[in-house]
Order: C-alpha cells, then sequence, then structure tokens
C-alpha cells in the first residue's frame, strides 16, 4: 500500500528516526565545540640581564692575565720565537664587541745550531668578537675578525707569522673563556617567585620554564643578555586599577607594618653599599637616597597623599630603585666595587628584572613581598649572618658613623616632681635670671615634662630661648660656617622650632602628659620624624628629652644647610634663600631644596614657605617670638614675601 508520498511504510518510519539521529549528531558537535579548551595564546616578553663594560674588561683580564700589571707568555720556544700580550682591553664599537692587547712577536729560525736574529714585531692585536650564549648559561665569543697595527699606529706590512702566531695562541684563549651567568639567572628567577602572589604561582612558574636567552645585543655600555619568556595573554593584561585614595587609619597601621621590611632593607643596601663606597660624595649621595625614600612615606603616613591600596609600596620601590642603580653604577664606574662587582651587577639586575616583568605583564601579580626584599638583599650579601630585614628602633652606631653624625650627647636628665615645679614657681625670678648662664642640663631639667599654661608663658618663654641658643651656638662651633650663613642658622633654629612646635615639646590631655606627636610620626619641639631619622637618634629621647630633640633638630638643620642649601644662597646672592631651602628640605626632604622658588608649587607648599619667610624674618629682626600666637612678635615684621633689610 503506497502512502501519500509514494513512499512504503517501512520507509515512512525511517525518517523521523534519521531525523533524531541528524540532530543528536548536530548537538554532539556543537557541546565539543563549547566544551573544547579556547586556544591558549602566549607573547614574548624579554627581561634585560645587563653586563657593563668594565665588568667584561675585568672578568676577561683576570682569564688571560693572572697577574695584574704584568705581561702573559702566550708562546716562548727559545729566546726569539714568541709571542707576550699585555695591556688588554675589551671595549664594544657599532655594537660589536672588541678584545684588544698590545703585543710583542718575533719569529727566529734556527740555522746550523744558532738562533739568529729573527723577525721581531711589537704592536697591537685588535680581534673583533661575537658574544653568544651556550645551553649552560655562560657567555662566551668566537673571534670573527683581526686587525694588527704596529706602535706607530700603522698596520704591518707582512702580518702572516703574527696572525699565525695570533690565532694559534691568543684566539683558542679567548673562545674558551666564559662568564657565567647561571648564578645571576637562578638568582633573578627566585627573586620572581618570591614576588607572586599565591593566585598567580602557576601562571608566573609556567613562564618561568620557558625562559631562554634571546638575542644579545651590544651597545657601547656593555651587551644585553634578554631573558626571553612565554607569558599567556591573561598575564599580559592589566589588573583593574585599585581606587586612588588617602589609606584610612587602620590602612596605615598595616602600611607602618609593610614599612618596617621595606626601610629595614633600604638600610641594609645603603650600609653595603657604604662600606664600599669610602668616597665622601658616593656617601653623600647615599644619605639622599635613604632620607629622600623616607620623606615620601610622610605624606602617606598623614593622610595626604593618594596611593594605590593594594600594593602602595609599588611605587616607593620603583622611585628608589632607579636612584639606588645610578649610585651603584656611578660607583662601579668609579671603581669602588671592584671585588664585588658580580654581586652588584646580579643585584641590580634583578631589581630590574622584577619591574620589567610587573611592567610587561601585568597581570602575574608581581607584589614586593617581605620575602622578595629578603631574596633581594641577600642577592647582595650571599653570606649576611641574621636577618637582613631585621627592624628595630635603636641608634645604629655603624649608620652614625658612615654618615659622619657627631656623637650622641649624654643622658642628664631627672625627672622633676610635682613638688619640685610648685618650688620653681616660687622663686622663677631667681630661676629666670639664672637662665642667661644655665647649660643644656639644668635647661632641659627645667623645661621636663612641662606644658606651660598661658600665666606660665613669661617664665617659660626665655628658658627655651636660651636652650635654643646654647644649642645653636654648639653647632656652630662644629659647623664651621661662613659668618654670613652662622647668621642665618642662629635664625633659623629658633624660627624652626616656633614653626613646628611653638616651642613646645609636651602636650596634656586631662591630668596626662605626653610628648607631642603628629600622625606621620614627628615628635616634639623639633619635630623630628621618627620614620626619617630611624638608627640616627634615640626615638625615646626624641620624645622625653627636650634637650635631646632641639639637639637633634639643630644637626638636621645645620647638615641640611651645608649639604644642600648653602649651594641655593651662593647661587642666588642671597644667603637668606639658604634659611628658606634648609627649611623646604626640613619639611619635605632633600628634593624640595628648590621649593620655595617654584612657581608650581601647590597651595599647601606655597603656605607652609610663606609662613616660615614671615617668621624668619620677624625672627631675624628682633629676636622674639609670641608663644600665643606662635609668630615673631615683633610690631615690625616684614610680610611675607618680603626682602629683609
Amino acid at each position: 500500500m503506497l502512502g501519500l508520498s509514494g513512499a512504503s511504510p517501512m520507509q515512512t518510519l525511517r525518517q523521523p528516526t534519521c531525523l533524531v539521529m541528524r540532530l543528536i549528531a548536530i548537538c554532539a558537535t556543537w557541546i565539543c565545540l563549547v566544551a573544547a579548551p579556547a586556544q591558549v595564546t602566549a607573547a614574548p616578553v624579554e627581561l634585560p640581564l645587563f653586563l657593563r663594560v668594565d665588568l667584561l674588561q675585568r672578568a676577561l683580564a683576570n682569564y688571560l692575565f693572572p697577574q695584574p700589571n704584568q705581561a702573559v707568555t702566550l708562546f716562548q720556544e727559545g729566546p726569539y720565537r714568541y709571542l707576550h700580550a699585555e695591556q688588554p682591553r675589551f671595549y664594544i664599537r657599532n655594537g660589536q664587541p672588541h678584545f684588544a692587547c698590545h703585543a710583542a712577536a718575533s719569529m727566529g729560525v734556527e740555522l746550523l745550531g744558532v738562533w739568529p736574529v729573527g723577525v721581531a714585531w711589537s704592536g697591537s692585536i685588535d680581534l673583533t668578537l661575537q658574544p653568544f650564549m651556550d645551553p649552560q648559561w655562560k657567555l662566551r665569543y668566537r673571534v670573527v675578525d683581526s686587525t694588527m697595527y704596529d706602535d706607530k699606529g700603522v698596520k704591518p706590512a707582512v702580518t702572516g707569522y703574527i696572525w699565525d702566531l695570533s690565532k694559534r695562541f691568543l684566539h683558542p684563549r679567548l673562545e674558551t673563556f666564559s662568564f657565567d651567568l647561571a648564578m645571576p639567572q637562578k638568582e633573578i628567577v627566585d627573586l620572581l617567585r618570591s614576588c607572586a602572589s599565591p593566585d598567580d604561582t602557576a601562571q608566573l612558574d609556567a613562564a618561568l620554564r620557558t625562559m631562554t636567552a634571546g638575542t644579545l645585543v651590544a651597545d657601547a655600555a656593555g651587551i644585553v643578555v634578554p631573558l626571553a619568556l612565554s607569558v599567556t595573554d591573561s598575564g599580559l593584561q592589566a589588573p583593574l586599577p585599585t581606587p586612588q585614595a588617602p589609606l584610612s587609619p587602620e590602612e596605615v597601621e598595616t602600611f607602618q607594618q609593610a614599612l618596617e621590611p621595606w626601610d629595614a632593607f633600604l638600610v641594609f643596601v645603603i650600609k653595603s653599599a657604604g662600606a664600599e663606597f669610602v668616597d665622601r660624595e658616593m656617601r653623600d649621595q647615599l644619605f639622599d637616597l635613604l632620607l629622600t625614600s623616607r620623606y615620601e612615606l610622610l605624606p602617606i603616613l598623614a593622610g595626604e597623599a593618594a596611593v594605590n591600596a593594594g600594593d602602595p609600596l609599588r611605587a616607593l620601590f620603583a622611585d628608589a630603585w632607579q636612584q639606588m642603580r645610578i649610585i651603584i653604577e656611578g660607583g662601579e664606574k668609579r671603581g669602588l666595587v671592584q671585588e664585588k662587582m658580580l654581586r652588584y651587577m646580579t643585584f641590580i639586575n634583578a631589581g630590574d628584572a622584577l619591574l620589567a616583568l610587573d611592567k610587561a605583564a601585568p597581570g602575574l601579580g608581581m607584589r614586593l613581598s617581605t620575602d622578595g626584599l629578603r631574596q633581594l638583599a641577600r642577592t647582595l650579601q650571599p653570606d649576611v649572618i641574621g636577618d637582613p630585614l631585621g627592624f628595630n628602633w635603636e641608634v645604629d652606631p655603624a649608620l652614625r658613623e658612615m654618615f659622619q653624625f657627631a656623637p650622641e650627647p649624654e643622658p642628664g636628665i631627672e625627672t622633676i616632681t610635682f613638688k619640685q615645679r610648685l618650688l620653681d614657681l616660687l622663686i622663677a625670678r631667681a630661676w629666670a635670671e639664672e637662665t642667661e648662664t644655665s647649660g643644656v642640663i639644668d635647661l632641659n631639667k627645667r623645661l621636663d615634662r612641662w606644658v606651660p599654661a598661658a600665666q606660665e608663658l613669661d617664665e617659660y618663654q626665655p628658658l627655651v630661648a636660651r636652650l635654643l641658643k646654647v644649642i645653636a651656638d654648639e653647632e656652630l662651633a662644629r659647623g664651621g660656617l661662613e659668618p654670613r650663613y652662622a647668621a642665618v642658622y642662629q635664625n633659623l633654629v629658633p624660627t624652626t622650632a616656633l614653626i613646628e612646635s611653638c616651642w613646645r615639646q609636651y602636650v596634656r590631655t586631662g591630668d596626662k602628659v605626653s610628648f607631642l606627636y603628629s600622625q606621620a610620626g614627628s615628635v616634639g619641639i623639633m619635630q623630628i620624624n621618627q620614620h626619617v631619622w630611624r638608627g640616627f637618634y634615640n626615638v625615646e629621647r626624641l620624645r622625653w628629652d627636650v634637650a635631646y630633640n632641639t639637639q637633634a633638630g639643630a644637626q638636621i638643620l645645620m647638615r641640611y644647610l651645608k649639604q644642600y642649601a648653602i649651594a641655593v644662597g651662593d647661587k642666588t646672592g642671597n644667603p637668606n634663600n639658604a634659611a628658606r631651602a634648609t627649611y623646604s628640605i626640613y619639611n619635605a626632604g632633600p628634593r624640595a631644596v628648590h621649593r620655595f622658588m617654584n612657581p608650581k608649587s601647590t597651595p599647601r607648599e606655597k603656605h607652609v614657605d610663606e609662613r616660615l619667610w614671615g617668621i624668619y624674618q620677624g625672627v631675624a629682626v628682633s629676636g622674639a617670638v609670641d608663644l600665643t600666637t606662635c609668630r615673631a612678635a615683633s610690631p615690625s615684621t616684614p610680610e611675607p614675601g618680603s626682602a629683609l633689610p
């Protein structure tokens, strides 16, 4: 029986079945396509491993010429057949490494048992080298060309025997030389691993397993060995930006905890480099680095600067690192780290690699961790005993000695009881007469824990004025300033104390007396910042010893004046500009030395600098201050911005 379509009943039954099977096949194919993993693509990333010319020169010279400043015998056969070399030099010209040396060669011929004088030559041999990396991460050279000059700089007419001796005895020695980079490469890898966040460790490890040496690049400064990695696309993608905002009080506390290993690392590196850099100029640069890095923290601690809450140390490290590498490279160029060139090279390249990878592959989640800082510190001193990130608030004698700080004054304070204070009030006039000749210890005892009430200011003020003057005079006796800058300094000490604290060391809260303290960590009459000056001064004495705090502030002002600000006064022809420059540094660190002259300063900075200038002029004119208004007392005080007569 035929159906309407002309198909048999069996054919009619098969059609739905085939249709279902076809649909199942289509669905299965679609499911496989969806379920199949997306193709993972990767992109190349290169981290530079830079070898300076002076390091390569030293390594090659040590290998070829074991005895410094002595010629080496490459070949010797009797008195008239030899090749001697001396004065090795490695340099790079037009992107091509060269090895040159002075050489002396002779090819005498034995005739009838006699050595007649043969053909002798003296001049220089210049070999063109092709650098390459072998599978064991060793830098090697192939000799690809050679040129010879006589002592007059002229190519000799006959060079066959010289070239033959050079090829037989000098070329092989050069080509057997190797510079082992396995250790620096491993330490860079270890540092990168220690700085990875836990969530990104697997992705970073996958990238590091692909590391190979890329195509070497040479320029006049040295040879770059690119550490080539393959990083997945997700590793190259930057995460969503973290909101930039001042830290909350809770975040500031966390930030302070993160600061401790960072600051300990900085001190460790500076002390290590300072032990090598005995040059005064280089140590001044290290001191500048330490202070600048520490001053950068203060706006963050004060809640004034917006930072990346996810990793607030990142920008601080990057900034300090650039300054640090410039100093260390300067020391290398001046030959101050001859015995540890490889260590410093590894240290600098490790830090550079961390920053380069973070920039090229932000998705890998690199973080400046405590373990990372410790690993980086050990690349500089692998045999260091103890934790290189050990942190404490004690005075560091080595740090003070390195930067030539005067010896700390001996403690001379005895706590004054309430009964003694009451007795002093009854004989205030007699004490006031004594202040003209009182020494630091007596004044310190008198001012200890004293928070003056309004009716006590007439008694309190001359005591503080005397303390400031005595201490300033002591610093001047050591400072060796020209008379014009001595006058600037004498006015600057009381001015700074007035701006910073209104001449007060202590504050009263209810019945309790404590030391004056700012959110950024500055304490006492001179507002010495505990973070900036950690290791240089005794923190407890800064808090509770008014004379000690004043002495610290006076020393700091003297150092800033001599090291930075006098140059400003000399250049502008106005010694009083040295006062303004000194206080700008005191307020914001060495980079602020020209802030008071900068038209692009922020309104807050302008206000601070103008306030200093106004008070400084008033103190210079009258020497008197008004502690009720915290300004210079003279009614003839010049307006801010005007010039001293």
